[in-house]
């Protein structure tokens, strides 16, 4: 006999139906102006879809669930909580009158903009990412569980109720590090910018390892501001250049760019390209 669950999915905008391996989205509302407006208020985790799951695909329903959230919440840059199972004799479009149709979430932060495209734009988009990046965290290789750490790192960044500047560049800095040297299986080298390159080359993004015209396209900016704030606890790094000149990055001039990077580096890693993604948008 075929068991279903269906579970709340709180937060997350969708208007079609997403239909996986085991598992299917049911969006509550074909309004995305409805939708996004619900899944964008800071107060609260609005019910917005349902998770129909049949088949966990060899993991636990918590392990499922808590890395389905993850993913949900990736693409739409917010945090989306699945919660309460529905019971035997409900059914999506006949819920009791104890079904929780909002949880708190005061403090929620929700500024950011979707990093996949949203189904009134291109319907298939979320599905073929959800199915990609849910198999990349199943995966159980040393580099996968690499990638895993990563992804959940970058999503703390935009779930945390505070922003702090310094804790969210660690977080993505560390993450993309750790997963560059997974991949290039270089642990060894002490410029961390060697590995680092390699990947970002090799997926075609816009960026040199040293360019001082174009300080937000050189990564050894970027390598500054980390040394700056994992040695010194500093927020800004004062460089000599090769003309003599000096010059001073800021984190708060360069943070909004990087942190505009790394998750279309997650993209490019699980093999996501919808035709939509304006690669060259971190920089401009």
């Amino acid at each position: 006999m075929l068991v279903v669950i269906r579970i709340g999915i709180y937060g997350y905008e969708c208007t079609k139906e997403a239909i996986l391996n085991g598992y299917i989205i049911v969006p509550l509302y074909t309004n995305y102006s409805d939708v996004r407006k619900l899944a964008n208020d800071e107060n609260y985790y609005h019910l917005t879809a349902f998770l129909e799951l049949i088949d966990t695909n060899n993991l636990t329903v918590d392990e499922f669930i808590f890395d389905l959230e993850a993913v949900l919440s990736f693409a739409v840059q917010k945090d989306v909580l699945i919660r309460n199972k529905l019971n035997i004799n409900e059914c999506v479009t006949d819920l009791g009158d104890d079904y929780p149709l909002r949880l708190e979430g005061a403090g929620r932060r929700t500024s950011r903009t979707s990093v996949v495209t949203n189904d009134t734009i291109s319907p298939d988009s979320r599905a073929i990412y959800i199915g990609l990046a849910m198999k990349a965290l199943a995966s159980n290789t040393s580099e996968s569980k690499s990638f895993r750490k990563a992804f959940f790192k970058v999503n703390e960044v935009f779930k945390a109720r505070q922003h702090f500047i310094d804790v969210s560049y660690y977080l993505l800095f560390s993450a993309l590090e750790s997963l560059c040297r997974s991949i290039k299986n270089d642990f060894a080298s002490k410029n961390c910018a060697k590995p680092i390159m390699l990947v970002l080359n090799e997926y075609g993004f816009d960026i040199q390892e040293t360019l001082l015209s174009k300080p937000h396209q050189s990564f050894m900016t970027y390598v500054h501001l980390r040394n700056a704030l994992f040695h010194n606890g500093l927020l800004e790094k004062e460089v000599n250049t090769p003309s003599g000149e000096t010059v001073i990055y800021r984190q708060s001039e360069f943070y909004s760019t990087f942190s505009r990077l790394i998750p279309l580096v997650i993209l490019k890693y699980i093999d996501f390209d919808d035709g939509f993604i304006d690669w060259n948008g971190w920089v401009n």
